[in-house]
């Protein structure tokens, strides 16, 4: 009899820890699945973290970084048996399922209703199926499905999903602590665009809701792993940052180094990441504090909105990229980076990583947005890394929107790419704005386009003022000097064009182009084979070893042309000197640059860079792969066609 109420004790016990474990449903300590319904966390003055579910506090997790995933039946596998490797190596105990049941002694007393005959049991279960709408009933279902984490897939993990793989749920991150809130975000796809309503006037529209929403005034950290997505409903950023209040950073990382990345999208006048643009909160609508240390991050702005930055009547602030591959577009009236419509771009800061800003009609590629009394790009740092920066329509590649000015624009490093929109400066004004204060030092490499005349207003400079339409004609943007005192190893390339004057030997239309100091010449300690010769072999670089021949640039008649390649990182690029060129290779080079732990190619030439991942070229297929540059354009060949072309160096 002992015996028996032991074990009736431990098969209680195990009862209870089944709830909580279907309560907090975690797969191990600080883990939360986005599955099982909306996930606020929140860090208190005192530090200690709260973490509900569904509006119910799941647990109180002083634990430091949680992480949000998805469940799945391979998350884990644990076995229910009291005796088994669970209850041996867990740290929390055993999962107990719906239908446990503790082994019997062989002289421990048997139930009451141990000869219950096998029909008779199979009717009582018909039965207690029937009566399921009874709340006793009903309990003991959800019971048994909340314990499913570790079964495939469990019910309870169905709350809100979506035809596309995506969930309907949302993550709130609050933190009012002095110490960062640090969150690791694994495969987390969220869709809630279908949120709010967008009736074409911001001022009487329904806020939709965001799918991960930073607020409170201390520091959040976000690790990426994996791949994550968020999609946000009307008036709402992607990943939104702070609707109340200024203050505090959002941190996005992957320090884990595994190829973390996060595309968020915001919904109507909200920016990819940063703020949304609810006119009726009474609350800020501006991005800031945003910081980018690694991973790929890809962020589109709705319309009126930037890609990072602000949302409708939202500027962008202090905003800093030190790391990764960033993919920044805006949408109508909004900056790649900066602001959205109405809104400056403000305290932007890059030192390192690949950055590709373009701005949307009317903005700026990193500064302001697009208005009609102006928005300003200012307070524009660039260090290092590789920077593309194009301006939409009338804005600048960097500095203003339309009718904005571009000023206090310092580049000391890296290497820079800025295309001005039609009418609008590459760096500087955007269309009728102004530019002022650029400064390009030590080993900086400046590519600055001007904006061409689009008939309406002139072209834009290459460095200093958009174009404008005074006394019935079309003036071109002024020219301004930049301060290249400090300039020791870099140059500035500046380019006017008109479509225009496109001519098979002037591709481009270049009207004028100019270096400054003067034109970088070619190092005579290791001269470039002449690509007149047919036998001249297309340089590789000695800092890289390819693994195979099978990799260089060509014309796009297809003649070797000399390039260098250098790997920096996990980051191979490929550059030549030259308008119009093709990247071409084959499958086996793409595999011996993976295992050399090469993870992306850039080819440059000199008005265009592209960036492609060696996973997707690989996806692509075929034996070959190939890139052109034709001046600004770039086009990526299918594999068929890669592999049909002909070229002396086949």
């Amino acid at each position: 009899m002992r015996k028996t109420d032991a074990f009736r004790r431990a098969a209680a016990l195990l009862a209870a820890l089944s709830i909580t474990v279907s309560l907090a449903a975690p797969a191990f300590a600080g883990t939360y699945y986005i599955d099982n319904g909306d996930i606020t966390i929140t860090k208190k003055d005192d530090g200690s973290q709260e973490i509900k579910q569904n509006g119910t506090i799941i647990e109180n997790d002083d634990r430091g970084e949680i992480v949000i995933t998805t469940s799945n039946a391979d998350k884990t596998t644990l076995e229910s048996d009291l005796e088994g490797p669970a209850a041996e190596d867990s740290g929390f105990g055993p999962v107990v399922e719906d239908n446990y049941q503790p082994a019997q002694p062989e002289d421990a007393e048997e139930p009451e209703d141990a000869d219950q005959s096998e029909d008779d049991a199979q009717q009582k279960s018909t039965e207690e199926s029937k009566d399921a709408d009874q709340p006793e009933n009903t309990d003991r279902q959800e019971s048994a499905q909340q314990v499913a984490p570790a079964a495939a897939p469990a019910a309870p993990t169905s709350v809100n999903p979506k035809d596309n793989g995506f969930w309907g749920n949302t993550i709130t991150v609050i933190n009012k602590a002095a110490t960062a809130l640090k969150l690791t975000l694994k495969d987390v796809k969220i869709d809630v665009s279908d949120t709010g309503k967008n009736t074409g006037n911001p001022w009487n529209s329904d806020e939709g809701k965001a799918a991960l929403s930073v607020q409170g005034n201390g520091n959040v950290e976000i690790e990426l792993d994996g791949k994550n997505e968020l999609k946000s409903g009307a008036h709402r950023a992607g990943l939104e940052k702070n609707t109340s209040t200024s203050t505090g950073t959002l941190t996005l990382k992957d320090d884990n180094n595994e190829a973390g990345s996060l595309t968020a999208t915001g919904g109507d006048w909200g920016a990819g990441i940063g703020n949304g643009g609810y006119y009726g909160n009474g609350g800020n609508r501006s991005g800031e504090n945003i910081t980018i240390t690694g991973g790929s991050v890809t962020a589109t702005g709705g319309d009126y909105a930037a890609g990072i930055g602000g949302g409708y009547y939202g500027s962008g602030k202090n905003i800093t990229i030190k790391g990764g591959t960033v993919t920044a577009t805006g949408g109508d009236e909004g900056a790649g980076i900066g602001g959205g419509y109405y809104g400056n771009g403000e305290n932007i800061k890059i030192t390192d990583g690949t950055v590709n800003a373009t701005g949307g009609w009317g903005g700026a590629g990193i500064g302001g947005g697009g208005s009609y009394d102006g928005c300003s790009g200012k307070n524009i740092t660039i260090t290092g890394g590789t920077v593309t920066a194009g301006g939409g329509y009338r804005g600048a590649g960097i500095g203003g929107g339309i009718r904005g000015s571009g000023e206090d624009i310092t580049i000391t490093g890296g290497t820079v790419n800025a295309d001005g929109g039609d009418n609008g400066a590459g760096i500087g004004g955007g269309a009728t704005g102004s530019g002022s204060n650029v400064t390009v030092s030590g080993a900086a490499q400046v590519t600055a386009t001007a904006g061409k005349s689009n008939g309406y207003y002139g072209a834009g400079a290459t460095i200093g003022n958009g174009g404008n339409y005074t006394n019935g004609e079309n003036v071109d943007g002024e020219e301004i000097q930049a301060n290249i005192s400090g300039l020791i190893t870099g140059w500035i390339h500046h380019i006017i064009y008109d479509p225009a004057l496109v001519s098979e030997d002037n591709p481009l239309g270049i009207v004028r182009e100019w270096w400054e100091p003067e034109r970088p010449q070619p190092n005579p300690e290791n001269p470039q084979p002449n690509p007149e010769d047919p036998n001249a072999p297309a340089e590789e670089s000695n800092e890289v070893d390819l693994g195979t021949p099978l990799l260089h640039v060509e014309t796009l008649e297809g003649d070797p042309l000399p390039f260098d390649a250098r790997q920096q990182g996990s980051t191979l690029r490929v550059t030549s000197d030259n308008l119009a060129a093709r990247l071409h290779g084959t499958r086996q080079a793409l595999e011996a640059l993976q295992e050399q732990g090469v993870e992306q190619i850039q080819f440059v030439t000199s008005l265009k860079t592209t960036t492609l991942p060696v996973e997707d070229l690989l996806a692509e297929g075929g034996s070959w792969f190939a890139l052109e540059h034709n001046g600004l354009v770039s086009r990526q060949l299918s594999a068929a066609q890669a592999e049909s072309l002909k070229c002396r160096m086949r």
